[in-house]
């Protein structure tokens, strides 16, 4: 109903006759749908089953790739560091 409700082809009129409900509740069931959609639709999978059905070799996602380059740049900012503390 929701989503239909959201189609440029319908109206919440029409939505409203067509399951005999309130405008007010397909409303309020719209807003709780904007507000929580995404999180209810996220993917919950694990980052590795999650790449390996998108077909990403282990290791290769985006997501895996960015985990790493913010771990290598956490790393380097440590070694700047510890080697200006030692002189070099």
């Amino acid at each position: 109903m929701v989503m239909e409700s959201f189609q440029r082809e319908t109206t919440l009129e029409e939505v409203c006759r067509k399951f005999g409900l309130a405008s007010s509740v397909i409303s309020r069931w719209r807003q709780e749908f904007q507000q929580k959609g995404p999180e209810i639709f996220a993917d919950q999978r694990d980052l590795q089953t999650r790449s390996k059905a998108q077909g990403h070799a282990p290791g290769e996602s985006p997501e895996e790739l960015k985990q790493l380059i913010g771990d290598l740049t956490v790393q380097n900012d440590l070694l700047k560091k510890s080697r200006g503390l030692l002189g070099n």
